[in-house]
């Protein structure tokens, strides 16, 4: 079965206490196909982790079964990434890797090093960062950073709608490449559709607490994956 329409949207919630973990569906076609789940902790040394743990449930799970970790180290008020890891247990891949930035450096998996000019997230990171700052949800905001995607460098755009009747703001995501080169090959679904996909990638933030509410990526021929936020855990 195509990667693509399996899968995992992602999607980020509101900030939590230490510890909390969150809860998200993903649907395709109405069927609910996927689950992200979004722990924050907060770590010795003033040090911010976040954890994404997005996996397949039902049939999905016995067609083309995903199980994937990521973890993202940032400093306390997110002006910055430090370090990512992801462990991969898609269908037919196994994959671990890493990035570690200091000092202008970034350094991989596989002893390779890119020096960079200006502070990196990871889209996931990046996500994160605009609930710490919804004043930055406006049109055409120049983001102190770049998006760091497995070698790549990006510059992120945002391009912001209200939604009234709903209540949201609707923030349209693209990327625009800068520079580095590609470290890592193959790279997971999950990756791939987040910052390597040409697809739409929309994430509807609430008016009332800036909370992400829900999110629609195209993935091609005519699809789209829908996911929501649930407001409390149910077993998979």
């Amino acid at each position: 079965m195509n990667k693509y329409v399996l899968f995992l949207l992602v999607l980020c919630p509101a900030l939590a206490t230490a510890g909390d973990t969150l809860f998200f569906d993903v649907t395709l076609l109405g069927v609910r196909a996927a689950a992200v789940e979004i722990t924050e902790n907060r770590l010795p040394g003033n040090v911010n982790e976040i954890v994404y743990h997005a996996f397949t449930v039902g049939a999905f799970d016995k067609i083309y079964a995903i199980d994937n970790w990521y973890y993202y180290y940032t400093d306390t008020l997110l002006n910055h990434m430090d370090s990512l890891k992801k462990v991969i247990r898609q269908h037919d891949l196994r994959q671990k890797y890493e990035e570690h930035i200091s000092g202008g450096q970034v350094r991989y998996t596989g002893s390779i090093e890119q020096t960079v000019i200006s502070p990196l997230h990871h889209v996931l990171s990046f996500l994160i960062y605009l609930q710490y700052y919804p004043e930055k949800m406006e049109t055409g905001t120049c983001f102190p950073f770049q998006i760091s995607d497995e070698g790549d460098f990006y510059q992120p755009y945002i391009t912001v709608s209200q939604n009234e009747v709903k209540g949201q703001r609707e923030i349209f995501f693209s990327f625009s490449k800068t520079g580095g080169r590609e470290v890592l090959e193959p790279t997971d679904v999950f990756n791939w559709m987040i910052c390597s996909g040409k697809g739409e990638r929309m994430l509807a933030y609430s008016m009332d607490d800036n909370t992400i509410v829900e999110g629609v990526f195209s993935i091609g021929w005519g699809l789209r994956l829908k996911a929501k936020r649930r407001t409390t855990s149910t077993q998979y």
